[in-house]
């Protein structure tokens, strides 16, 4: 069976995730977790929550979780199995196995495949990405750390980049609801903009600082990818979204 470009994608993601969070729970606890702010629990829900995405994707890209079908509950099974024999193996490491570790993997796993059931690939990979950038933004302290700010400026312009593809996707798949170049503009600076913004907005509550610099690399992510993006529709078959 010939697998097409999504598909391909979502298996090369995967093949890269799964063993990297193998790895990474199979290591004394990095420095960089214990920075973070965040709570050991809180990390776990995260990865999980990816793996989950991930495996159901690599499956049926181009499905939503119908919970009467059978390898839904075999994705869950498989990667809960996986959560319980990655904490059996931690025991064995050096590192602790818990069980509240392992309550909140399920979590993790279950929340995603709640949100999958819900929203289409997309939908649910811009979803996804805008948690990802609010939680490393402001829930976390890594990009306030003076020792991160290279990787918190290269966060910044890959973060915002990616979401605005993401969010252009998304949107090409309702072009019909966007009149003209202006229109078209306007839309696809929308939500990456919005989010960054609310994100900005937010870092107090978490006492984190306002950095002009990274805002500024930020918008320029957004503003890169939207020109990107113009270039390739406007220069290829997909112009829908230019016709006045």
């Amino acid at each position: 069976m010939k697998l097409l470009r999504r598909h391909k994608s979502v298996l090369l993601a995967l093949g890269i995730y799964w063993p990297f969070l193998f790895w990474l729970t199979h290591i004394p606890v990095p420095a960089l977790a214990r920075q973070s702010g965040m709570s050991d629990k809180s990390m776990h829900v995260l990865a999980y929550f990816a793996l989950a995405f991930l495996v159901w994707f690599a499956i049926s890209p181009y499905e939503k979780v119908r919970w009467r079908k059978i390898k839904v509950w075999l994705v869950i099974v498989a990667v809960v199995l996986y959560g319980v024999a990655d904490e059996l193996i931690q025991g064995r490491v050096g590192r602790s196995a818990d069980v509240m570790d392992f309550m909140a993997d399920l979590f993790g796993v279950l929340l995603a495949m709640g949100v999958l059931s819900v929203f289409g690939f997309w939908s649910a990979l811009l979803i996804v990405s805008a948690v990802f950038i609010f939680v490393l933004s402001d829930v976390s302290r890594l990009m306030t750390l003076s020792q991160y700010a290279v990787y918190a400026t290269a966060f910044h312009f890959t973060a915002y980049t990616a979401i605005t593809l993401i969010w252009i996707q998304w949107l090409e798949r309702f072009s019909r609801f966007v009149c003209g170049k202006a229109g078209w503009l306007m839309a696809s600076l929308a939500a990456p903009a919005g989010l960054l913004l609310a994100v900005k907005a937010a870092a107090p509550i978490w006492d984190r600082p306002f950095n002009v610099f990274d805002f500024a690399i930020a918008g320029f992510g957004i503003c890169a990818a939207i020109v990107v993006s113009w270039a390739v529709f406007k220069f290829s078959r997909r112009d829908s979204a230019f016709s006045e």
